[in-house]
């Protein structure tokens, strides 16, 4: 049987561990990376920028993660148990369809010692199951998991998150006097990762 992939982050991300996904092989990730808009921050994309050089020895293992949690609903015994007490969804990747939220909510919903953070674009995704969540309580947001909005739009700071979400990451292009992010190490941070942080708006200078 198949099991999760659980990745060890580098870099600002250390110490946090994260389930990912394969950004190269996501429809919406390729959409946006290919996008024209020069403001849009999925064109400077990390990921695929790791994935095609010193990291595309991770390739394979994102991509067993990116089926296993987008085309069905995993039984019990390959829901992962989290030995930590932080854990992103996604240091690399992106929601690829509802399966793959749910997917996330059962491995909130089995480690409730264990605060989850999600980064998303696809607002679409989470506003849909807020809706299902009045017919299915077993599709609503626990309180272990935060949501953040990763706003795909540099220099267009969002002063509030959408319904829906916890938190939102935004991106400029210079160093402003509201950043609260740049050259921090998430682990020394946190306020993603706390509902209780008193930040709900977070503003990191893009990364080249």
């Amino acid at each position: 049987t198949m099991q999760l992939k659980i990745s060890t982050m580098t870099g600002k991300m250390l110490h946090i561990p994260a389930i990912n996904t394969n950004t190269l092989t996501n429809p919406f990730c390729v959409k946006m990376h290919n996008s024209e808009n020069p403001n849009s921050i999925c064109v400077e994309c990390y990921s695929h920028r790791l994935l095609n050089g010193y990291r595309q020895n991770c390739a394979p293992a994102w991509q067993e993660n990116s089926d296993l949690l987008s085309k069905s609903i995993l039984p019990d015994d390959q829901i992962p148990v989290i030995n930590s007490h932080s854990f992103r969804f996604h240091g690399h990747g992106e929601l690829l369809n509802g399966i793959h939220y749910i997917n996330f909510l059962r491995i909130a919903q089995k480690n409730p010692h264990c605060t989850f953070a999600l980064w998303t674009k696809r607002r679409e995704i989470i506003q849909r199951f807020r809706h299902y969540a009045e017919i299915n309580w077993s599709y609503s947001k626990p309180d272990n998991l935060i949501l953040v909005y990763s706003n795909p739009t540099i220099d267009k700071v969002m002063k509030t998150p959408p319904i829906g979400f916890d938190k939102v990451f935004n991106n400029t292009h210079s160093l402003t006097k509201a950043d609260n992010c740049s050259g921090r190490k998430c682990i020394e941070c946190m306020q993603c990762y706390r509902l209780d942080s008193g930040v709900d708006v977070i503003i990191e200078k893009v990364k080249k």
